[in-house]
């Protein structure tokens, strides 16, 4: 009896026991759950910290060390404003002999980010000019697309050249912030300027400045056979342009018939092939216009060769 007894007793330890164990395993379980669900919460903050902490911003220009090419544009003289293409890279670039520097823009027009831009001025075939008025090497760590950046550089007020070239080099990338850069932004700024109320050929803006000239009926299409001379008068300006098919290169001038100064002429051209615009070069740096003053104007895009085109010459309102 007494077996019996303790029997029975041992059993029903021994299942109690094995209860024990089996909500202590599921408990585990639920635990090892529950940790689970906490870790992924882990994992969620490390990807928000990605997203956060390592994101654009901590992302910087690093140059692989392989040069894209040097890339020169047509030789040019000292009165002559350059504004074109060299290698995707868009310059725009004149000599204001009044301070002895070069002005410029440059802007990344390639579909990747390029690092270590490096742009400048050859005069004579051997003098290099490419120090800002600060007196550093100018050198941009990087462009992503369609992004641009202004610049000077600075010459001895004393140096004298006859001709002058813009000369750029790029670099790959290593590394460089995600994006497209201005293409965006700019894209939306392009829109609402060139086709918007008061932009560079909005009604108000630099063209309607000047009667209206650069409201968005005068985005010519390109249709002057490439063999012809373009010239008209824009607002108070004449400008005549002729492509020379030897350099590749349109040349032209911008005069100023008026007793008046005229105010930030610039200069575009719009290269067509077939009847479709392919590449729109400029605009070349804001100059302002003397009574009486012719400025010369260069650009090229060596890579196309159109068989049309339109001028499109700018200028704002005078201060």
């Amino acid at each position: 009896m007494v077996n019996a007894i303790s029997r029975l007793f041992l059993a029903l330890a021994l299942g109690v026991l094995l209860a024990a164990c089996g909500g202590g395993g599921e408990g585990g379980d639920g635990g090892g759950e529950g940790g689970a669900e906490h870790g992924g919460g882990g994992e969620g903050g490390g990807e928000g910290g990605g997203e956060h902490g390592g994101g654009e911003g901590t992302v910087s220009f690093i140059s692989n060390g392989v040069s894209l090419g040097i890339v020169e544009s047509t030789i040019l003289m000292p009165d002559e404003a350059y504004a074109g293409l060299l290698n995707e890279t868009e310059i725009a670039l004149s000599y204001d002999s009044s301070q002895g520097k070069f002005v410029g823009r440059v802007r990344n027009e390639a579909a990747t980010a390029v690092c270590d831009v490096r742009i400048s001025a050859e005069l004579d075939g051997y003098l290099i000019v490419d120090r800002t008025p600060s007196g550093e090497t100018h050198a941009i760590d990087g462009l992503r697309p369609y992004d641009g950046n202004d610049f000077e550089l600075s010459l001895d007020t004393k140096t004298d050249f006859s001709e002058w070239v813009a000369v750029v080099e790029t670099f790959g990338c290593a590394s460089a912030p995600a994006g497209t850069g201005g293409e965006g932004g700019e894209g939306g700024g392009e829109g609402g300027n060139e086709h918007g109320d008061g932009g560079e050929h909005g009604g108000g803006g630099e063209g309607g400045g000047e009667g209206g000239e650069g409201g968005d009926g005068n985005e010519d299409a390109p249709t002057i056979p490439i063999g012809e001379v373009a010239s008209g008068t824009f607002g108070n300006a004449e400008y005549s342009f002729l492509y020379d098919m030897q350099e590749m290169a349109f040349r032209g001038t911008v005069h100023n018939p008026t007793n008046g100064f005229i105010c930030g002429s610039k200069t575009e051209i719009h290269m067509g092939i077939g009847g479709t615009q392919v590449v729109e070069l400029g605009p070349t740096i804001e100059e302002n216009l003397s009574p009486g003053e012719t400025i010369k104007v260069v650009m090229t895009a060596p890579a196309y060769m159109p068989d049309a085109y339109a001028v499109h010459p700018e200028s704002s309102t005078c201060p």
